[in-house]
């Protein structure tokens, strides 16, 4: 329940946003022994990670190299540790399977699209259509005849894995106030302080910014923080009688195997601000997009449908390390990569908060949108 207000809270650090990023950088720096208090508004993973359907995929929409594509990559290779010390800290099952993504076309350039994948040694198999029907248990589209497979690619439970990771943050000694809205941080001289909350103020000698989608709710910034939220629309179906022994992807739509035989379908990208809503027309071109791949999804049963909103930033990559304001540091704009990216940036933001290594965050820093950047003095 919430107080009506808090008392003198300090920390070492105030993480701002109970998402999987902001439990996650929390955990890991209480696991360096640094004290922290986190400021969620509702409860841990109520937004946009519980909605997710955890896709740890950075290889099959990879259409390029570079530091994201790499990023992707150290974080999906650092899930199975990760996953194994919090199944050992709190007992729960995340759902993390290494069960591949079947990526399938109706044009006839995928190859072209992936193939310097496979020419610098990554794992990916081009597919024919016996080959594809081995992959599934039914028949896809007959009109795809070729398909990509990415053997390494894996899949999460994401609203346990937020579970799990609020809990072993809780158990390393991480304070987390729920229902605590915070309206503004606190700069003095150039330095955040800490936060001002709805219950109080909160002093930190560091901050981090993690509130995903609302990520841009304190416009005193000297500095903007282009993160807009994108709605993400999800269904839930029940095939009868087949189970999806691995993602089937398509240019419009996922499907997403789950334990009990169900499979999520998914996502819309839409702009339509912070309206949560799931609409007709959504729903809809997902489930078209489903059928279209896979046409025995016509009798599977509808379980239910949803929305999140996920933080998209002009150019689709995350913000991360250091802002323009000393001690306030940034990690937000993870768009539709926030679970697959969640044990990397917890490391990298730790590392640069505790000034541990030196962690390339230059290709995320929000000094790349320099039109956001103000030219006045900070106060």
């Amino acid at each position: 329940m919430k107080d009506s207000a808090l008392e003198t809270v300090r920390a070492d650090v105030a993480v701002v946003g109970g998402g999987l990023i902001g439990c996650s950088i929390a955990r890991e720096l209480a696991i360096r022994g640094l004290d922290v208090v986190l400021l969620e508004r509702q409860r841990p993973g109520d937004e946009a990670s519980s909605a997710a359907a955890g896709l740890l995929a950075p290889q099959s929409e990879a259409a390029r190299p570079g530091p994201f594509f790499e990023l992707g990559l150290e974080s999906r290779e650092m899930y199975p540790g990760w996953i194994a010390q919090l199944a050992e800290e709190t007992g729960v099952d995340t759902g993390y399977r290494r069960c591949g993504i079947l990526r399938c076309s109706f044009r006839a350039d995928l190859w072209q699209e992936f193939g310097w994948q496979a020419a610098a040694g990554y794992s990916l198999e081009l597919l024919g259509p016996e080959a594809i029907a081995d992959r599934t248990p039914r028949r896809l589209n007959g009109e795809i005849r070729k398909a990509l497979f990415f053997a390494e690619e894996a899949i999460v439970d994401s609203a346990r894995l937020t579970q799990a990771v609020a809990e072993s943050a809780r158990k390393r000694g991480v304070r987390i106030l729920e229902q605590t809205a915070v309206r503004r941080f606190l700069i003095e001289k150039g330095h955040c302080e800490g936060v001002e909350t709805d219950r109080g103020r909160v002093s930190a000698a560091q901050v981090v910014l993690a509130a995903g989608a609302w990520s841009a709710f304190d416009t005193g910034l000297p500095f903007e923080i282009p993160v807009e939220p994108v709605r993400g629309q999800m269904v839930e179906l029940k095939p009868a009688d087949f189970e999806l022994p691995t993602v089937v992807q398509s240019d419009d739509v996922y499907l997403v195997p789950r334990a009990g035989g169900s499979l999520l379908a998914g996502a819309t990208v839409e702009r339509a601000g912070f309206r949560k809503e799931v609409t007709p027309a959504g729903v809809a071109g997902i489930l078209s997009a489903a059928m279209a791949l896979l046409p025995d999804l016509a009798q599977a049963q509808f379980m239910r449908a949803w929305a999140g909103l996920r933080p998209g930033t002009p150019d689709g990559w995350p913000i991360l390390g250091p802002s323009p304001v000393a001690g306030l540091f940034l990690a937000t704009g993870h768009f539709r990569n926030g679970i697959l990216l969640a044990p990397v940036t917890a490391l990298r933001l730790a590392d640069a908060i505790t000034r541990t290594g030196a962690p390339d965050l230059a290709p995320f820093a929000v000094e790349r949108f320099s039109a956001c950047i103000s030219s006045s003095p900070m106060p």
